[in-house]
C-alpha cells in the first residue's frame, strides 16, 4: 500500500464510540420527519422522487467508482468516495432545497426513502463497488471486519434510530413537532465540535490527504449535481423539481460516512479525510448553488 493510505487518524476509542452515537442521534433527528404521508406522496407523484433515487443509489456510486479508478492512484480515497455516495442523503439537502426555491415535498420523499433503504443499500453498493476497483479490494483484503461490529454499527447509526424517529412521529406527532428542532440543533452542535476535535487533532495528515483527495471530491460533487439536473431534464420534470433532485443526490448524510470510516476504517485516514471533505463542499459550494437559485425566476 502507498504511504497516503497508511497515514492513520489519531483516535480515543472513546471518541469513536461518541461520534457513532451522535451520528445515530442525527439519523434520528431525520427520522422525526419521516412519515408515512411522505411515503405516499412518493407512491402517488413517483417521477422526481424516482428519478432521484435511480440517480442517487444507481448512478452515482458507478461514477463515484469511476473517478476513483481513473482520477486517484489512492485506494483510500477511492473508498472514500464510494462511502459518501452509498450514503443517504442529509437534513441538510431539505433546507437548500428550500433556499434554492426548489420543491421541497420531493426532496423530503426522497430524503424519506433514501434513509429507508440505506439500511440495505449503503453496505451492500459499499461493497460491490469496492470489489471491483483492484487497488481498493486490495487494501480492503488487509483490513478484519467483525460481522457483530457491522451489525452492531448500523444498529446504532442507522436501524434504532430511523424506527424510534418513525415510531415517536407516528404515534406522537405533537412531540416529535416539539423537539424536532432542539434535538438536530443539539446533535448538530455536539457532532460539530467532535469533528472539529478530530480536524485539530489530524490537521496534518488531513492537509496531505486532502492535497490528493480535493479534485476527485470535487468532481465527484460535480457530477452529482449534473447528474440530478440533468436525468431530471430528460424526464422532462419542472425547474423546482429538477433543483429538489439535483441538491438530494448531491447532499449526502456526511455525519453518517464520516461515523462509518471512523468505526470500520481508522488506520485509512483518506475515508475520513474525503467525507469531511465533501461536507465542506456541501456547506460551500452547495450553499453557494442553492443562494444562485434563489436568485433565479423560475
Amino acid at each position: 500500500m502507498d504511504d497516503i493510505n497508511q497515514i492513520p487518524f489519531s483516535l480515543d476509542p472513546r471518541i469513536g464510540l461518541m461520534v457513532g452515537i451522535m451520528v445515530g442521534f442525527l439519523v434520528f433527528a431525520v427520522s422525526l420527519d419521516l412519515t408515512w404521508d411522505n411515503l405516499l406522496r412518493v407512491l402517488k407523484r413517483p417521477k422526481s422522487p424516482t428519478i432521484g433515487l435511480v440517480a442517487q443509489f444507481g448512478i452515482l456510486p458507478a461514477m463515484a467508482f469511476l473517478t476513483g479508478l481513473y482520477l486517484t492512484d489512492e485506494p483510500s480515497i477511492a473508498l472514500g468516495l464510494l462511502l459518501v455516495t452509498c450514503c443517504p442523503g442529509g437534513a441538510l439537502s431539505n433546507y437548500l432545497t428550500g433556499v434554492a426555491k426548489g420543491d421541497v415535498a420531493t426532496s423530503i420523499s426522497m430524503t424519506t426513502v433514501s434513509t429507508l433503504f440505506s439500511i440495505v443499500l449503503t453496505p451492500v453498493l459499499f461493497a460491490f463497488w469496492a470489489s471491483m476497483n483492484p487497488s481498493s479490494l486490495a487494501v480492503l483484503q488487509h483490513i478484519s471486519m467483525d460481522p457483530q461490529q457491522v451489525m452492531m454499527t448500523l444498529l446504532i447509526m442507522l436501524v434504532i434510530p430511523v424506527t424510534a424517529g418513525m415510531l415517536l412521529r407516528a404515534r406522537r406527532p405533537n412531540t416529535a413537532n416539539r423537539i424536532r428542532g432542539a434535538v438536530r440543533l443539539v446533535a448538530g452542535i455536539v457532532f460539530v465540535v467532535i469533528v472539529a476535535m478530530i480536524i485539530v487533532s489530524n490537521f496534518k495528515s488531513l492537509a496531505l490527504l486532502a492535497q490528493a483527495a480535493l479534485f476527485p471530491v470535487l468532481f465527484t460533487f460535480v457530477i452529482a449535481v449534473g447528474l440530478g439536473w440533468g436525468l431530471g431534464q430528460l424526464v422532462g420534470l419542472m425547474a423546482t423539481e429538477r433543483r429538489a433532485v439535483a441538491i438530494e443526490v448531491a447532499f449526502q448524510n456526511v455525519a453518517l460516512a464520516i461515523g462509518l470510516g471512523i468505526t470500520f476504517f481508522p488506520s485509512l485516514g483518506g475515508i475520513a479525510a474525503v467525507s469531511i471533505l465533501w461536507g465542506m463542499v456541501h456547506l460551500t459550494l452547495g450553499s453557494g448553488l442553492a443562494l444562485v437559485w434563489n436568485r433565479i425566476r423560475i
